[in-house]
């Protein structure tokens, strides 16, 4: 009788596993079916049940936080960040979409760069968490730490075009022209669409007194995105500054 009982017993644990495996799968393939449908709401829903049944999967909290993001609740997706980290302490990318939230979705910088130096902390070679680093920087006027933060990733990854052009940008309104027109021209080499680029250049040459060269600037960037009002009335600007500028005076010396 003990021996039965106790057979009974596992088999009834066995289903329970069973059906839990199958309810976790379903709640799993709605919150996927609903995410993509566009119903967020509803994946979150999902997602939830999902959770209640494998607390510990990391890669569920992390989809419950994107999907927490696209809806504009900043706080709860940060809170999932949490329950993930407190799961896997050593998720640098947990820790970066974090500060990123914290940072673009609710403004609070400082937690968001304490954030990201833990991120740094487990990949320091990282070039992408050293360019987000620059950004949230530069949004506390913080400038040189930002273009620290610029520089680091543009040595760790040379084909990081934006880090270019935002090393461009901190160079340019610092006066340090040359090194700025040279960070933006690698930034242009890498794409040549990035009408930004093009822009920033152009006002760097015409702040050297160079508008020739900085309209054929403009009129790139203004090919490029043909509806901005900026890069339309940067053309005529230098047109102006070329039809205003005299023209050299050749002088000779003469000979008696």
């Amino acid at each position: 009788m003990k021996s039965v009982a106790l057979l009974i017993i596992a088999l009834s644990l066995a289903t329970t596993v069973l059906a839990t495996g199958e309810d976790a799968n379903y709640w799993l393939a709605q919150t996927q079916s609903d995410y993509q449908n566009g119903s967020y709401s509803l994946a979150v829903q999902d997602i939830d049940e999902y959770l209640a049944i494998k607390p510990d999967d990391t890669w569920a909290w992390s989809f419950k936080a994107n999907i927490l993001l696209k809806m504009k609740r900043y706080s709860e997706a940060v809170d999932s960040f949490d329950e993930l980290i407190k799961l896997d302490g050593s998720n640098a990318q947990a820790y970066n979409d974090r500060a990123l939230i914290l940072s673009g979705g609710m403004r609070q910088n400082d937690e968001a760069l304490e954030s990201l130096e833990k991120a740094l902390e487990i990949e320091p070679k990282n070039a992408n968490y050293w360019f987000n680093k620059g950004i949230i920087l530069e949004a506390v006027k913080r400038s040189d730490e930002a273009l620290q933060a610029y520089e680091q990733a543009t040595s760790l990854d040379p084909s990081l075009e934006k880090a270019w052009y935002q090393q461009g940008v901190i160079l340019a309104m610092q006066g340090s022209y040359d090194p700025a027109l040279s960070s933006l021209e690698r930034a242009i080499d890498l794409n040549s669409q990035n009408a930004d680029a093009w822009n920033t250049k152009g006002l760097v040459l015409l702040d050297q007194n160079l508008p020739q060269e900085a309209e054929v600037c403009f009129e790139r960037a203004a090919s490029i995105v043909p509806s901005s009002r900026e890069f339309q009335d940067n053309v005529k600007r230098a047109q102006e500054e070329i039809e205003a500028k005299p023209d050299k005076v050749i002088e000779f010396n003469s000979t008696t």
